[in-house]
């Protein structure tokens, strides 16, 4: 009975050598075919290993594949590659586009292979979804016609801005002359020294005013040309047009303002400053007589319009204020218009996308033990899917624990460092608080969560207490908490920083054993301010953010 036993042992290791070495025959058809031979490579690793190479006949080949189980790479040259998933014993019927060899048209003779196929399907079916509904939005009118009003009308809005600003500044100038004529005016003549004055304050301001109001001109020559929106408009939009209108009156009237007053005094300027630069051409500028014989021309012929010309400047600030606000409320309807459009494609996009993505996770689960999965798992980001990620390289290891890949990663998902990285579920903290209440990490499960590492003699934490009490009380009536964890080992030190900075949150806890904080050896924290960002799961989703970026980070997650 015993010789009986051994020698079924025996026929049982042979016959399992047996099975371990037969060969996966692989007979592989191409379409549209360009390629004459093929070579069976290593996928991975340092350096790259040919175990097999194959002749193309026509439109065909065989390969007998005597390698483990393992995903390789069928080589064809000229960087066209395929991955292959090569399960020994398997006779596998395949057929291949050589112009897409990202995916495989038919497959017989393979789990592994079909699961390839099935799995490339739903991957390009993604791609495709996006490219569609892009190609449509595109192509969307509405989309069109706000994105192009936009653009055009704030390029628009700056220009007016800009013109304004030219306009304003040209009030300003007359204003100068205008206030130190005034002063040195007396029986309306200019005499010495005064005269000098406004002679030299009217040559300056009126060559400024000139250079000021030469951009409006150029503006009212080109504005039609360069910005018309008389085109036909869309429908359903009657308050942005009605809004639109009243700006573009307010415009016209600022501008009729404009033309109304420095318009007419600009051609007298213009002549003024043409005789000072004659006389400064023949040197005759220099004389204190022809100084104030033309300022008092000025005098004469300028001054008595200036009084009326700056106090216009009020009128058209008013309108200058009601138009400002209208054009940032037209931008941001505008924008929004667009934002409308974009949204409308957005969610046609996510429906599609989150049941393509469930058929892939499931597909991924299904296949865990299959080698071939490790080909799609990174489509999904192990920081937003830590879950998915453990469950898959557990069953992998469990199957192929010394393989480079799986245990490489299977290495680092059970490394402190993983425990901790973005995407993992925050390791439950417990501890007392200043009161010596146990407080506990998890009990905020449902809540947004930032952890703080910090301690009352670190100076850079402190200085970044004032932005977390801010963004507490910002939020917290929202669902933000805060967890802070001291490294003190002084508990008054520690309390009374507490108490300084205001710290109003409940949550505070340590072990005030400094360095040693077991807390801190569980989240790796060798230097403090460190902070970890949680989401109503508990799951981490950032680390070390500050100021601003700590806010809108805070913000997007209570809101969704």
């Amino acid at each position: 009975m015993k010789k009986f036993s051994v020698l079924l042992l025996v026929l049982g290791l042979m016959v399992n050598v047996v099975c371990a070495q037969a060969p996966m025959k692989l007979h592989v058809k191409l379409l549209n075919n360009t390629f004459n031979k093929v070579s069976l490579t290593s996928a991975y690793g340092n350096s790259i290993t040919t175990y097999s190479t194959a002749d193309i006949n026509g439109d065909e080949f065989n390969m007998n594949i005597t390698q483990p189980n393992d995903i390789y790479r069928l080589d064809f040259g000229n960087g066209s590659s395929m991955l292959l998933v090569v399960t020994p014993g398997e006779t596998v019927d395949m057929t291949l586009d050589a112009e897409n060899l990202q995916q495989i048209v038919a497959v017989t003779g393979s789990e592994s292979l079909q699961y390839v196929k099935d799995m490339s399907h739903l991957a390009l079916s993604r791609k495709a979804a996006v490219d569609s509904i892009n190609k449509e939005l595109q192509n969307d009118p509405d989309k069109t016609y706000w994105s192009n009003f936009f653009q055009k009308f704030n390029l628009y809005t700056q220009t007016n801005q800009d013109v304004d600003n030219y306009l304003l500044t040209a009030y300003d100038n007359l204003d100068s002359i205008y206030t130190t004529f005034k002063t040195y005016l007396s029986g309306g003549k200019l005499k010495g020294n005064g005269a000098l004055e406004c002679a030299d304050v009217a040559n300056r301001m009126m060559k400024k005013t000139e250079i000021h109001y030469a951009p409006f001109a150029n503006y009212q020559d080109n504005v039609d040309r360069y910005y018309d929106f008389s085109g036909k408009r869309v429908k359903d939009a009657d308050d942005f047009y009605t809004l639109f209108d009243q700006y573009e009156s307010d415009l016209n009237k600022r501008h009729e303002i404009a033309k109304t007053s420095l318009g007419t005094v600009m051609p007298k300027i213009k002549e003024l400053l043409a005789e000072r630069d004659s006389m400064a051409y023949l040197n005759l500028w220099d004389k204190k007589g022809n100084q104030t014989k033309w300022a008092n021309r000025v005098a004469e012929e300028l001054y008595p319009s200036l009084e009326s010309i700056v106090k216009q400047k009020a009128a058209y600030e008013q309108l200058e204020k009601n138009e400002s606000q209208n054009a940032k409320t037209l931008v941001n309807a505008a924008q929004e218009k667009v934002s409308q459009v974009v949204s409308k494609y957005q969610n046609s996009y996510n429906e599609i996308d989150a049941y393509l993505t469930s058929r892939m996770k499931d597909e991924i689960k299904t296949h865990k033990q299959d080698i071939a999965v490790l080909m799609f798992l990174d489509i999904f980001p192990r920081e937003q899917n830590a879950a998915l990620h453990t469950e898959v390289i557990t069953a992998l290891h469990n199957k192929y624990p010394d393989h480079l890949i799986v245990k490489d990663r299977w290495n680092y998902m059970n490394s402190p460092a993983s425990k901790v990285a973005i995407g993992a579920i925050a390791p439950d903290l417990e501890y007392p608080d200043p009161d010596g209440k146990m407080r506990k990490l998890s009990d905020l499960r449902g809540k947004v969560v930032l952890l703080d590492f910090w301690a009352s003699w670190c100076g850079p934490c402190r200085r970044e207490n004032p932005n977390v009490t801010k963004i507490y009380a910002q939020y917290h009536d929202k669902g933000f908490e805060v967890f802070s964890v001291s490294l003190d080992s002084d508990a008054a030190s520690w309390k009374r920083a507490i108490e300084t900075d205001k710290l109003v949150w409940p949550n505070h806890v340590s072990d005030l054993k400094k360095w040693q904080s077991q807390a801190a050896a569980t989240y790796g924290v060798r230097s403090i301010p460190s902070t970890f960002l949680l989401d109503k799961e508990g799951r981490i989703v950032q680390r070390d953010l500050r100021g601003a970026d700590l806010e809108r980070a805070v913000k997007q997650l209570v809101e969704q």
